[in-house]
């Protein structure tokens, strides 16, 4: 009830504060809002409804908005297709605070995509400088299975035809380690936005610089370990070793190798 009444009143705050959205991303919020108001309503009224019909209840609600996205959006870029829609649920969880966007994927790559006035409605504030900065909640935008922390940024080219592409190395997951072991990659594009995170990787033997070359064989000791007390002490080490040569090296382009990578991302989710 307190993510509801939270993701509610964020919503209103920034629709009060008359940020830029067209009459479908508009009419969209209004029919979300609502539909997450009569889920709550049905809720409370019959509170002795079997979790099945239940879950009934709120597919058919989630059929009818990924509908309406879907008109907002547009279809994904070529290769991909669109598999549901978030929040997922719509009501009534945790989950129900992310970011309004469709789950796409081709294959190899899972992005969510939305709009600049979505974008710009849940975060209440300019889209574009938001990622810029990282001052974007990954967890909750992907709706994320846990916590993610930019590290470092990732040298991408800027595809034709984009607003923005950006590639960031990213730690996933909480606790004292902070090893980053994926990549987000975003682009904004003709008004829609499309964000992804995958696991990062490089192709041996491609680590450029001496962060990465640590990056690459703290990742490897990582993945051989056995033992999931080997793999934390790893993390930790290697994370605050990173951590240490990124701070040192400031204003350079750390991770070529991994930014390859990133541009791969960008470039698929520029695609016409």
């Amino acid at each position: 009830m307190n993510a509801i009444l939270l993701f509610v009143g964020l919503w209103l705050m920034a629709a009060s504060a008359a940020l830029a959205q067209t009459a479908e991303e508009a009419a969209y919020v209004a029919l979300r809002r609502q539909t997450v108001a009569d889920l709550e309503a049905r809720r409370r009224a019959v509170p002795s409804l079997s979790e099945s019909a239940w879950n009934r209840e709120e597919a058919r609600a989630h059929e009818a908005m990924m509908a309406r996205l879907l008109q907002v959006v547009g279809a994904p870029p070529n290769g991909f297709s669109a598999a549901r829609s978030n929040p997922d649920p719509l009501c009534c969880a945790p989950g129900a605070g992310s970011l309004d966007a469709l789950v796409i994927s081709n294959g190899r790559i899972r992005a969510v995509m939305t709009t600049e006035g979505l974008l710009r409605l849940w975060l209440g504030r300019d889209p574009l400088a938001a990622l810029r900065g990282d001052a974007v909640d990954y967890y909750r935008a992907l709706n994320a299975d846990a916590p993610v922390e930019v590290f470092a940024p990732l040298p991408v080219v800027r595809p034709a035809g984009t607003d923005l592409a950006l590639g960031r190395l990213v730690v996933k997951g909480q606790g004292a380690g902070r090893f980053p072991l994926h990549t987000v990659a975003a682009v904004v594009r003709k008004g829609r936005v499309l964000i992804t995170m995958t696991p990062a990787s490089l192709e041996a033997p491609d680590a450029g610089t001496t962060c990465e070359m640590l990056w690459q064989q703290s990742t490897e000791r990582y993945r051989e370990a056995d033992e999931l007390d080997e793999r934390r002490r790893i993390n930790l080490e290697s994370g605050e070793r990173l951590a240490h040569c990124v701070k040192g090296s400031e204003g350079q382009a750390l991770f070529p190798g991994l930014g390859r990578r990133a541009q791969k991302l960008v470039d698929a989710l520029s695609a016409e």
